[in-house]
């Protein structure tokens, strides 16, 4: 179905530091009808640039130079025409809202059938069976603006297999589902590919693909450095998988290396404390219901739940930018205005490019501050950190998914806040990105920070987090757990 032989791909800059941007080399990679490859690697290993070189997005919509030859179904990828493309494959991207045409759901899944002018009870059933598929029937008629990143992806998923296309194209399909909606992610993926799909994927979260993948290409700075078989994968320690930056359910007894093990008396007892919290979507009646929350100085929260329950929501209204419908957010004792809880907290966003402002790494990290020296040596730690020093003066737009995650982490450590919200921070993260921030979000507690991390993520959990609290759609609300 796919063969690569002595592919490659350079990007051509859009900025006029850099004449080009690394891309991969000099690849040899076959995927048979009905496999399932998934590639892994460090961010920035080239996964999605190979991903885009089989679905022809490089060179047709990423500017670069193709080497090699890349063959789909017995053809080049640049020979097919756009129909041929729409009715082959199936692509989901790494951020699905660059993907979206329309407003609604509904529209979004009907979207390439209305293109190829399909029938309209045809289109009707398709996007009903893709919408149940993934289970999201009850979003058909909401507006795709409204969701959470998690219900964008499975709308994403749906869009993509509404034709049964013979060849799935998937970025990191995982990266924002909760456990529940990875396993319905896995089981969908394996009746496609019983039905014969040929399936391929990058991803971080390896071991929950175990049961559909048939082989993990290891990707290694733009080029296939290995291959596993299923079963050799599965028989791989952390200490096997370690030196590539992949990660590895026993990563939670790995542990992260702090200055030391004991957190400091903080400043003040009282933190951050949530009364009655209610915000609701007026248009969709979705939202918060009297919530209370309680947040510690000097400790790590991780806020979990399903998606769309509304985590984001609940730390948007904690950290000001969004003014509760009903009431109070007190810091240190004393009930804090929006506007005042702004002055006092930093959310790093879930989707980076929201973020991301200045013309080079080193400038976003110190962006809207004085600089001065003790700044100027907190951004090179930060740098230091998150591996960020050989990109310090790349522009942030030109990096990968994973690497403008790692900017925007970078920048909420040289900030000077009380309160740090994560919007899943690890999502797009390779093994050592995740150490990094267990480790990061350590050492912000030590010195008396309020750190909340909103994650699926289970390894980060153990690693990082002194409590875990569960968002619920029920009565009760929410619930903590022992980490």
């Amino acid at each position: 179905m796919i063969e690569l032989t002595a592919a490659g791909f350079t990007y051509e800059s859009e900025f006029e530091d850099h004449d080009e941007t690394e891309g991969v080399s000099d690849l040899h990679l076959s995927v048979g009808a009905g496999e399932c490859v998934v590639l892994c690697g460090r961010s920035g290993c080239g996964k999605s640039t190979v991903l885009r070189m089989i679905n022809g997005l490089a060179p047709q919509f990423y500017p670069g130079k193709l080497t090699g030859t890349v063959q789909v179904s017995g053809k080049p990828v640049a020979s097919f025409l756009p129909e041929e493309k729409t009715r082959l494959t199936g692509s989901v991207f790494q951020d699905p809202r660059s993907q979206f045409f329309m407003s609604l759901v509904g529209d979004e899944l009907a979207f390439s059938g209305e293109n190829l002018g399909l029938a309209p009870a045809e289109i009707r059933h398709g996007v009903q069976a893709a919408a149940d598929r993934m289970g999201i029937a009850h979003l058909l008629d909401r507006p795709l603006d409204q969701l959470s990143s998690g219900q964008k992806q499975k709308v994403a998923i749906a869009a993509a297999t509404m034709l049964s296309p013979n060849l799935l194209i998937l970025d990191e399909p995982s990266a924002n589902l909760d456990e529940k909606a990875t396993s319905e992610l896995v089981e969908t993926l394996l009746q496609l590919k019983r039905s014969g799909t040929t399936l391929i994927l990058s991803e971080h979260r390896l071991h929950a693909f175990l049961e559909v993948a048939d082989r993990y290409v290891l990707m290694d700075q733009g080029t296939v450095a290995r291959t596993w078989k299923k079963d050799e994968f599965a028989a791989l320690r952390y200490e096997d998988v370690k030196p590539y930056g992949l990660r590895h359910p026993d990563m939670e007894m790995a542990g992260i290396n702090l200055p030391s093990d004991g957190l400091p008396a903080a400043a003040s007892t009282q933190g951050w404390e949530g009364r009655s919290l209610t915000y609701v979507h007026r248009s969709s009646s979705h939202g918060l219901k009297g919530i209370d929350i309680d947040l510690k100085p000097g400790s790590v929260t991780a806020l979990t739940g399903e998606n769309g329950v509304g985590k984001t929501t609940l730390c948007k209204v904690l950290c000001g930018l969004l003014r509760q419908q009903g009431g109070e957010v007190y810091y240190a004792g004393k009930k804090r205005s929006a506007a005042g809880r702004r002055s006092l907290s930093y959310l790093v966003m879930q989707d980076a490019d929201y973020q991301l402002y200045a013309d080079s790494v080193g400038n976003e990290l110190v962006l809207g501050r004085r600089l001065d020296d003790a700044l100027r040596l907190r951004a090179y730690e930060a740098m230091d950190a998150f591996g960020l020093r050989a990109l310090r003066d790349r522009h942030p737009a030109s990096l990968s998914g994973g690497e403008k995650q790692r900017v925007t982490i970078a920048a909420a450590y040289c900030s000077d806040t009380e309160l740090i919200v994560l919007d899943e921070p690890t999502s797009g993260l390779d093994g050592d990105g995740v150490l990094n921030v267990a480790a990061w979000s350590r050492k912000l507690a030590q010195a008396g920070k309020t750190v909340v991390i909103i994650t699926h993520d289970r390894i980060l959990t153990k690693l990082a987090c002194d409590h875990v609290l569960e968002l619920k759609n029920e009565p009760e609300g929410m619930r903590r757990i022992e980490p």
